[in-house]
């Protein structure tokens, strides 16, 4: 366009959300520049055209988690930046029957996980202040009390190790963060570390577990590659143990390449199964 000087360039684009349940949403983005820089008409529009195209392409995202949320009550959403990622349990867990696994009901299920929240609540709060804490007083843990304390079960934490545990092993663990939420842009995934710190020197993912066995490095590895310099993947295994010594070793595992390759897997079935 010769001899015309452009004050102002609009850019618009809409389109139809393709998710059964929101169809018949039309959302529609507009907006106007001022050029700036010398950047030619053509380049403005791309570059408006491919942000308006992010944009109706985050409604379809969050309108798509939304559905799915009404339908699949076992999946888990973080939410960050207009976007809606799965929980890196939601990917490796949807299609797998935990209570069948482990030969158990799923309220034996529920009562093993609810004496796995109090333990892993005992060990943040220990590593806070140094204290072990009675879940008792704190009203955030009564549900999970409450099913430990009336289920068919009869577990109890404190025949779990975890005081024991810490006492050996804790000058070995430097803490950087406890629950901290990480989020991967590339695969857009997204879950919460136990423990982010060293173990024994290296930079590490560290994962509590009071179950026998109930852990998957493909789940650390995931929060690994959201992380710099992630060196091992650790499990504290702080459930009951017949050792004489009275607790369980940290199992540490350095092939963190390999178990992301495996999440990564799983992130694709993820994906082909619910187009999220």
């Amino acid at each position: 366009m010769n001899n015309v000087k452009i004050k102002e360039i609009t850019v618009s684009r809409s389109g139809v959300i393709p998710v059964a349940a929101y169809a018949n949403l039309r959302p529609g983005y507009s907006m106007t520049v001022e050029p700036e820089n010398g950047a030619t008409a053509e380049e403005i529009i791309q570059q408006c055209d491919e942000f308006l195209i992010r944009m109706f392409d985050m409604a379809a995202n969050r309108a798509l988690a939304d559905d799915l949320g009404k339908t699949y009550a076992k999946l888990h959403w973080y939410h960050r930046g207009g976007l809606t990622f799965p929980s890196v349990t939601s990917v490796l867990g949807w299609n797998v029957d935990l209570a069948k696994q482990a030969n158990m009901t799923p309220d034996e299920m529920y009562q093993y996980a609810s004496r796995g929240h109090i333990v892993e609540w005992m060990i943040n709060c220990y590593l806070k202040d140094g204290e072990w804490l009675d879940p008792r007083s704190k009203p955030t843990m009564a549900e999970n009390v409450s099913v430990v304390d009336s289920g068919s079960r009869r577990l109890t934490w404190d025949a779990c190790t975890h005081k024991i545990f810490m006492e050996k092993f804790e000058g070995k663990l430097k803490v950087e963060a406890i629950q901290k939420e990480v989020y991967n842009d590339e695969y857009l995934y997204a879950g919460t570390t136990d423990i982010l710190g060293e173990y024994d020197g290296k930079r590490s993912i560290i994962d509590i577990k009071c179950r026998k066995g109930g852990w998957d490095f493909r789940q650390l590895a995931a929060y690994a590659m959201c992380e710099e310099g992630i060196e091992q993947l650790v499990v504290f295994p702080v459930g009951e143990t017949d050792n004489k010594c009275g607790y369980k070793n940290p199992v540490i595992c350095d092939t963190i390449k390999r178990e992301f390759e495996g999440f990564i897997k799983a992130r694709a079935l993820f994906k082909r199964r619910f187009g999220i």
